[in-house]
């Protein structure tokens, strides 16, 4: 099915839609949150614990976020996720207006509960689109899904960052509307064909495992799925360190939010090129290529602190991140079998976000001990031995599963 099809789905529309809000509320607290601690301690440490906050769930949740995909009802577990959301913002945005004397603790702990939300709901969306879209047409809807995350990205990093300089409880709010509006657009979705979960097959303690068992044995997802976890450290460490860049050299507010959601316009070049991209290369080839590209593009962030060069940088990254990550995504769902989707999903994404919490939480100690510039030097230097390492990728059963997606 062509492009133009996918946009005429009613409900990969509404589920797009929805969540698409969703994530841009998040996203808008997401840089909000580091942003408000470094207001009230100016304390790089404290702001990295905080991010540490929100990505942690990915350290306790992906297994059983996974287990919920393939074997719950994955568009009740998404409706159930807004209301749990929408509980924890409202919090925050009280405790930021009212500044009770508990209120660091109540943002590391409402930042806990939407990073958690963050995870059972990219799970359980991919599996609702498998079941939605037949497999001829899953190229275009993955890449039609991604664009998803970089519309959230660009518009909520740069509108959080300017409405957290217009009032502090500002984003927090907008985030609480945002989730009230995907649960309207996911209430709306008909019942489309049946969710590929086995009611008979429960979950036990050797199915934990079989998710893990497939990303180790299969040498892409293994080795790509380590070396994103390598690169998710590098990006955590710069993204802090462009915030504290910025802040030092006295750039206002909304600086941040422009910069950092200029990844957002690279993520929706890469969306649009996801489907011809995967068309034409394996995915190795492509990851490759992905690699000595970020590469290159962190070598401009080493030299320069201006708003421009940054910003132009951090759009060549996330064009290539997502690119990189449809032609994975097309893969993955090639050659993972249905009844364990979740479960393998779920171990790639618990490597690759687990590695950018502990980034998270490392980048404020990295960048109080080493400094800026040592940082700056350190995080490309780590990016070339990546690229480097990815020339050595071992597939061989690469070519026959992009084949299949053909």
């Amino acid at each position: 099915m062509s492009r133009a099809s996918i946009y005429l789905d009613r409900n990969l529309l509404l589920l797009w839609s929805g969540n698409a809000v969703s994530l841009t509320g998040f996203h808008g607290v997401r840089i909000a949150y580091p942003m408000l601690v470094l207001a009230m301690t100016g304390s790089p440490v404290a702001a990295g614990w905080v991010g540490f906050a929100l990505t942690v769930p990915s350290l306790l949740f992906q297994i059983p976020a996974g287990m919920l995909a393939d074997h719950g009802e994955r568009l009740r577990t998404l409706k159930l996720c807004q209301i749990i959301g929408l509980a924890g913002t409202c919090l925050t945005a009280a405790a930021t207006i009212t500044r009770p004397p508990c209120l660091g603790l109540i943002l590391a702990g409402t930042a806990f509960i939407e990073g958690s939300v963050y995870v059972f709901v990219h799970l359980s969306e991919l599996g609702l689109v498998r079941d939605l879209v037949p497999a001829s047409r899953r190229p275009a809807a993955i890449s039609f899904l991604e664009a998803e995350q970089s519309v959230a990205n660009l518009v909520g990093r740069a509108t959080g960052a300017a409405m957290f300089g217009v009032a502090r409880w500002l984003p927090f709010l907008v985030n609480a509307v945002s989730y009230l509006c995907c649960l309207a657009a996911l209430s709306r979705i008909r019942s489309g064909p049946a969710e590929s979960t086995d009611s008979a097959d429960h979950p036990t303690g050797r199915d934990l495992a079989v998710g893990a068992r497939i990303v180790w044995t299969e040498p892409l997802l293994r080795t790509s799925t380590l070396l994103i976890g390598a690169s998710n450290v590098v990006v955590q460490v710069v993204l802090l360190l462009i915030l504290v860049e910025l802040k030092t050299t006295g750039q206002p507010a909304w600086t941040a939010g422009v910069v950092l959601g200029m990844s957002g316009v690279g993520g929706l070049l890469g969306a649009a090129m996801g489907t011809w991209i995967t068309s034409r290369f394996t995915a190795e080839r492509a990851y490759r290529a992905v690699l000595w590209l970020q590469a290159a593009l962190l070598a401009p962030i080493a030299y320069s602190t201006n708003p421009i060069v940054l910003a132009l940088c951090w759009c060549g990254i996330g064009c290539v991140t997502v690119t990189g990550y449809i032609t994975l995504t097309v893969y993955r769902v090639a050659v993972i079998p249905d009844r364990i989707l979740g479960r393998a999903l779920g171990t790639i994404t618990l490597v690759t976000e687990a590695a950018a919490a502990l980034g998270a939480l490392a980048a404020g100690y990295l960048l109080s001990v080493c400094g800026v510039t040592t940082t700056r030097w350190a995080m490309l230097i780590a990016m070339v031995v990546l690229a480097m390492r990815g020339l050595v990728i071992a597939t061989p059963a690469a070519a026959r599963a992009t084949d299949l997606v053909r």
